[in-house]
């Protein structure tokens, strides 16, 4: 009889503690919305509160030759960024293809990116993303952003 007590509980502690792995990923689909949104904006504050802040973040944006490790070096190419460009969209192509493991999550993507920098040259692509979250205070930030233009 303990036997057939103890089952549900056991279903219940298993099934319904914490947020599911499906609100989870909805909420990382949307931390990625919301750095496209960021960076299409030109906002430097936008861009600000969708990434950790500390010297474990790394970044390498499509023109960049080196990885920056830190958010001071981070912040920097969004300031030079925000500096030369006119205006940008970007624009989900394939994906975001997302994993979610506690307190982490990674995803992986293809996006088309367009814009106009401030001497007038126009740049479109497709580039590859690939992001890493940690979820702080109840909310997903970019702890790395890769990306690489894909050959046309």
């Amino acid at each position: 009889m303990r036997r057939l007590f103890a089952a549900p509980f056991i279903v219940l502690v298993l099934v319904g503690g914490g947020t599911s792995y499906a609100a989870d990923v909805d909420d990382v689909k949307a931390a990625v919305d919301g750095y496209h949104a960021a960076i299409s904006s030109l906002d430097l504050a936008k861009i600000d509160a969708v990434w950790a802040h500390d010297g474990t973040v790394i970044d390498k944006e499509p023109p960049d030759k080196t990885i920056t490790v830190g958010w001071e070096g981070t912040r920097k190419n969004f300031e030079s960024l925000i500096a030369a460009v006119a205006e940008t969209s970007i624009a989900q192509a394939e994906g975001p293809h997302i994993q979610v493991q506690g307190d982490l999550a990674w995803s992986a993507g293809m996006v088309k990116a367009d814009g106009k920098t401030k001497a007038g040259e126009h740049n479109s692509g497709v580039i590859l993303e690939a992001d890493v979250f940690k979820k702080q205070d109840g909310r997903w930030l970019l702890v790395s952003h890769i990306t690489s233009v894909m050959p046309r």
